[in-house]
């Protein structure tokens, strides 16, 4: 497919952020086929926690899942923002929260054979309740999203089995990571 040339685009969908993108290709042997795949904003990950090494989880509904998510904090770009000022707007945002130390454990793709969807992952210590979540005004208020507080190896620990909190893979890659740092850094 490296070697594929773009015949024309159709865009099926594109509200809210969100594209729905059917790329029409010419393969390298001149076989024509496509390929389809959602665009969507890049976003940071937040893994947080407290000064009592608690993990500060959101809980929201997902529409997908017809259920209940635990996830980290997280959110899109804006439009003139990077991903640390959307990290730090979103700990807040969705948990009433707030760090001034944010490592930055890198850039990372999700589901890449579906979207084009990618984003930074951090981890911030030493995270201060500061208010009330504020939420943003146009989904999160239906979301049922609340926060609450876990102890971090109590979370990991449970990863992978089937009383895990956690079980969006993008949300367990993150929190292994945060894990790593915290272990390779003595921070645990």
């Amino acid at each position: 497919m490296r070697n594929s040339k773009l015949i024309f685009r159709e865009v099926l969908f594109d509200k809210y952020g969100k594209k729905f993108i059917v790329d029409n290709l010419e393969m390298s042997d001149g076989k024509k086929d496509f390929w389809a795949y959602v665009s969507s904003p890049f976003g940071s990950i937040i893994v947080a926690l407290d000064n009592d090494k608690n993990l500060i989880l959101v809980k929201q509904y997902r529409y997908t899942l017809k259920d209940f998510s635990y996830e980290n904090p997280a959110g899109a770009v804006d439009e003139n923002e990077d991903y640390l000022d959307t990290a730090k707007r979103e700990l807040f945002e969705e948990t009433g929260y707030q760090s001034e130390n944010f490592i930055d454990l890198g850039n990372y793709h999700a589901l890449t054979n579906q979207t084009d969807h990618h984003c930074q992952i951090y981890l911030a210590t030493d995270c201060k309740f500061i208010s009330t979540p504020t939420l943003d005004s146009y989904i999160e208020k239906y979301a049922e999203m609340t926060c609450e507080l876990h102890p971090f190896m109590e979370i990991y620990n449970s990863l992978g089995k089937a009383d895990s909190l956690i079980k969006d893979s993008e949300q367990i890659a993150a929190t292994f990571l945060a894990h790593r740092y915290l272990f390779d850094h003595n921070l645990f």
